[in-house]
């Protein structure tokens, strides 16, 4: 089987790679304590099974494929991950020395690859052509972005509840990128998505100049990073999820060990 194909973001014709929007690596995680499968819950009637599917599709060029995770991944979950670095108070946690540039381009390229993905998980992601001709030569470092240019904001998903989701319990669930469209007669669109315990807000239409400085924003300029904590239980799209899935359960429509 061929593998020529034109690349998705350098759009040069080349030998493409198996590529992933949320990187192989925060896979390999979650299938490790896992005997190497996770637990697949859909917002369908499809029954809750096993998987190790890490969604990934010949999408870009291995130039490209290495470009993206030497430059944003690998830094940005080494960063992530680095307890050390790590201060926890009763607001958020803070990171010093922390290149949130970076960071906002590894969110960012996550969004532009999903969007783009044929992958079942990834339908529910869009991206606009403007944005796409931006990301594309952003990510490829030929040309900066201003934070509030793409506006990106990460939170750590917690739960308050006494006896409820432990912190690494949180860690363990992936939720594919989703578009969340406001109410109203201006209309926003934000891109979210939750894995590794953090929970990724992409602004996809902007936001007001008052929350520029809200914890949480991605912003260069900044030496210091403070990530507020989010209840799990107030991301509605993730509750829906969960009761559907719930629900499934209680059916007996899974596949999965008791």
């Amino acid at each position: 089987m061929s593998t020529l194909g034109i690349c998705k973001l350098c759009e040069q014709e080349k030998e493409l790679q198996l590529s992933h929007a949320i990187g192989n690596a925060v896979f390999k995680r979650i299938f490790k304590t896992n005997s190497g499968k996770g637990i697949t819950i859909r917002d369908n009637n499809s029954p809750i099974d096993y998987s190790s599917d890490s969604w990934a599709e010949l999408q870009l060029c291995s130039e490209c494929e290495l470009h993206l995770n030497n430059e944003y991944e690998r830094y940005s979950l080494k960063a992530l991950r680095d307890h050390r670095n790590c201060v926890k108070t009763p607001t958020c946690l803070t990171f010093c020395g922390v290149d949130q540039y970076k960071l906002m381009l590894y969110f960012l390229s996550i969004y532009y690859r999903s969007a783009l993905s044929s992958q079942r998980p990834y339908q529910n992601t869009h991206i606009t052509k403007q944005h796409q001709r931006l990301l594309k030569v952003v990510l490829l470092g030929n040309q900066c972005i201003e934070y509030n240019e793409i506006p990106v904001k990460i939170s750590r998903v917690i739960d308050r509840k006494a006896g409820g989701f432990s912190q690494e319990d949180i860690k363990q669930i992936l939720c594919a990128p989703f578009c969340r469209v406001s109410k109203g007669e201006r209309k926003t669109i934000t891109a979210c998505f939750l894995f590794e315990g953090f929970f990724i807000e992409i602004f996809i239409t902007g936001f007001k100049f008052k929350n520029r400085n809200e914890h949480g924003i991605l912003n260069k300029a900044k030496d210091n990073l403070y990530i507020p904590y989010k209840d799990l239980f107030s991301i509605p799209e993730i509750v829906d999820l969960m009761v559907l899935n719930l629900g499934k359960y209680q059916d007996g429509n899974h596949l999965i060990k008791d």
